[in-house]
């Protein structure tokens, strides 16, 4: 995939996610218990995980011709790793 059609692939799916957790935020800061404190673990641990990959997009974004396919794979496979366990947390807690 070219540099500029990940990137915007990607970036529109942070984007989106962005929203999600912001939601997924509010619900957790709605929730009582135990179960409060186990949906803002999960959440909290999600934002930070978002974060990191936001770092290595932007330095994908960055990375010079002959190793973007590397760094493509890297970066596409952490992110799906990521939205995969986003999805998970969605699913349980936004039914």
């Amino acid at each position: 995939m070219q540099k500029h059609e990940l990137k915007a692939r990607i970036e529109a799916q942070m984007d989106e996610w962005k929203r999600n957790l912001d939601v997924m935020k509010t619900k957790a800061d709605a929730s009582t218990g135990d179960a409060k404190v186990s949906y803002e673990e999960r959440v909290t641990g999600l934002q930070k995980q978002y974060d990191e990959l936001k770092v290595k997009a932007a330095s994908a974004w960055d990375s010079a011709d002959d190793t973007w396919d590397e760094v493509a794979r890297e970066l596409g496979s952490a992110w799906d790793e990521w939205t995969d366990r986003a999805a998970k947390v969605w699913d349980e807690h936004t039914k």
